[in-house]
């Protein structure tokens, strides 16, 4: 037992010699059962929040209108949230209310799936009300109760349904399905900033099994900007016989998991134009690093293959685009063109990153002061000028000495 989990234990001990039940809930008892690595160990208990707060001496009132109080331990944070039930959803996203309860199993009737609606205590027995271990067995993603009444209560849950069955690889049972095909319009309710961070999961996972499932529900249309469709008896861009959106799925997966060259791989795959991948980046509220990361490998998809790149080709696209980007470009090669040779892609980027003469203006052998100390007057003829020297470096490397690049500026008569 590491000593995250063991902080989590000592809360629930605590709690209970105070008097109240306290449980391990949701995914920390998931992933615990399928042997998963796990990231953080959320609490339930029948004690109030102010009751929590009254027994630990670091809280944090996180969540407090919903019962939920962050309790720290050696610098790790536990959240412990009350028995309760919701009230009704107005907005598709959260409840205007929560009830607090006194019985484990009506918390657990509020969660969203079987397998997230499991507690377990410190004897080690699992409370399972719902059949999560058996859907756990079964590899089955299940609504608790109605699912059309939890996708309504929370539209999000239709994406975390899909999230779930890409990074288990489980089927999501039947009719959960429909229910997700039913009221996947409501997603529109849904913050932009909450769609995409489902949508990163989902690429960083199994993009192939999210992927078909958003486009068999109609999710997709919420996550990618006016997604197309394809008859490849009409249109085949790739000359595959497959639907380009299946190979959007199936080239992303066999991809490293780097969340801008995955994202690069789905809109090079379905033939995205620029205007296309501008609007999907902009709706999703992406990063400004993101964006930049995408739209480079978006762009190096049209440079062709990098086995014709002569060596002036690669130095110059490793001063614009940097050593990352350039292997993301050749990621992208060969998960299209050659996956079975990406390990000798990885080593041929290593090798010519070694080689590198020049990956910025900081590298060259004069400074700024050198050209105004030479006669280069203050003021943009300077940035121009390193430049210059810049692009006569990346052609000929061994120019890069002072005195080389001095005698070069008095030819120039800059």
């Amino acid at each position: 037992m590491n000593s995250v989990e063991q902080g989590a234990w000592t809360v629930i001990e605590t709690l209970e010699k105070a008097g109240h039940e306290a449980y391990l809930v949701g995914g920390c008892v998931r992933d615990k059962l399928l042997g998963r690595e796990i990231y953080d160990y959320d609490i339930t208990t029948s004690a109030l929040p102010e009751v929590v707060q009254s027994l630990f001496a670091n809280t944090v009132p996180t969540g407090i209108k919903h019962g939920t109080i962050s309790v720290l331990i050696d610098e790790e944070r536990y959240e412990v949230t009350t028995y309760r039930t919701d009230g009704k959803y107005e907005d598709g996203r959260r409840p205007e209310e929560v009830i607090f309860v006194r019985n484990l199993e009506e918390d657990l009737a509020r969660r969203d799936f079987t397998i997230n609606a499991m507690a377990m205590g410190r004897d080690g027995v699992i409370r399972d009300p719902f059949g999560g271990q058996e859907d756990l067995r079964n590899q089955l993603i299940r609504a608790v109760g109605d699912p059309v009444k939890r996708f309504e209560e929370d539209a999000l849950r239709m994406l975390r349904g899909i999230r779930f069955a890409a990074q288990l690889k489980f089927t999501i049972e039947g009719k959960t399905f429909a229910a997700i095909q039913y009221e996947s319009h409501s997603l529109k309710q849904i913050s932009r900033e909450r769609i995409r961070d489902e949508w990163h999961k989902m690429l960083l996972s199994s993009p192939e099994i999210a992927l078909d499932l958003l486009r068999k529900t109609d999710a997709l249309r919420h996550i990618m900007s006016r997604p197309q469709t394809f008859d490849v008896r009409v249109q085949d861009p790739w000359g595959h016989g497959v639907d380009p959106w299946e190979l959007a799925g199936q080239w992303a997966t066999r991809a490293p998991a780097d969340l801008p060259l995955r994202y690069g791989i789905v809109l090079t795959a379905v033939r995205a134009e620029e205007p296309r991948i501008e609007k999907t980046i902009q709706e999703l509220r992406l990063s400004t690093q993101l964006k930049k990361e995408i739209k480079s490998i978006c762009q190096f998809a049209e440079l062709g293959s990098p086995r014709e790149w002569n060596d002036l080709q690669w130095r110059q696209l490793f001063f614009k685009y940097g050593a990352q980007e350039v292997w993301r470009g050749c990621m992208l090669y060969a998960t299209l063109h050659e996956p079975e040779r990406m390990p000798e892609w990885d080593a041929i980027v290593a090798n010519r990153k070694q080689q590198q003469p020049l990956w910025s203006l900081q590298d060259l052998a004069i400074t700024g002061q050198d050209l105004m100390a030479s006669g280069v007057p203050a003021g943009p003829a300077i940035g121009k000028v390193l430049q210059r020297l810049a692009d006569r470096v990346l052609r000929e490397p061994e120019r890069n000495r002072q005195e080389d690049l001095l005698r070069l500026v008095r030819e120039w008569g800059a």
